[in-house]
């Protein structure tokens, strides 16, 4: 069980914020591609009563790893958004979607992403690429956020304490789109994007599992 304390930054120049984190002495741990699923029961209540149950592949050209992850109702704490999450390491996602559906929860939506990141003392910057846009979030105690994101001139962005869900719901909001629970790159982008990171084509590997 550990406290998440997060907050994100809009459209932010990630040549410039990773040109800051060397400057700085930011410790690099690499980009992996992500595919996430989330689960609720058939009726739903879930996302309604505030919880999130998600199962999270990352994959590496070397590696990959499976993440099941319960996310608690999240609080307001100011300009930071703060959740209790519950989370391990799953050997075989295949199995225990089969679980899942044994017990009556059901796929209700998927998202994808590709993420940077990089190490601050006190804090994990997350330079995520995400089907409608560009995030960055830093992640650790409040002071150390607000100290890494002046340090890395993030301050200067709009910040955000929203779920990629949420947000994602606002940006087809303002183009007129029908709304969405799922946000994944088309087939030609996930395959450039894949191939750059040296995978293999195709997506949501964690059947491999």
């Amino acid at each position: 069980m550990s406290l998440e304390i997060e907050r994100k930054y809009l459209e932010p120049d990630f040549e410039a914020v990773r040109r800051r984190l060397r400057e700085v002495g930011g410790v690099p741990l690499g980009v992996h591609f992500e595919s996430n699923c989330i689960f609720d029961r058939v009726e739903g209540g879930f996302a309604e009563a505030g919880f999130l149950l998600r199962l999270r592949t990352q994959e590496w050209p070397e590696r990959q790893r499976h993440i099941l992850t319960l996310k608690m109702p999240s609080r307001a704490d100011g300009p930071f958004k703060v959740r209790e999450e519950r989370e391990c390491g799953i050997s075989e996602a295949a199995s225990l979607r089969g679980i899942f559906e044994g017990i009556g929860y059901v796929e209700r939506a998927r998202y994808e992403k590709v993420r940077e990141e990089w190490r601050l003392p006190g804090v994990l910057v997350a330079l995520d690429r995400v089907p409608f846009g560009l995030v960055a979030e830093i992640e650790g105690e409040p002071k150390a956020i607000e100290t890494a994101e002046r340090c890395l001139h993030l301050d200067k962005c709009k910040t955000s304490t929203k779920s990629y869900h949420t947000l994602h719901q606002e940006w087809c909001g303002a183009r007129g789109l029908p709304p969405s629970l799922s946000f994944v790159f088309d087939e030609p982008e996930r395959t450039r994007l894949r191939e750059a990171l040296g995978l293999t084509s195709g997506a949501n590997r964690e059947e491999r599992a």
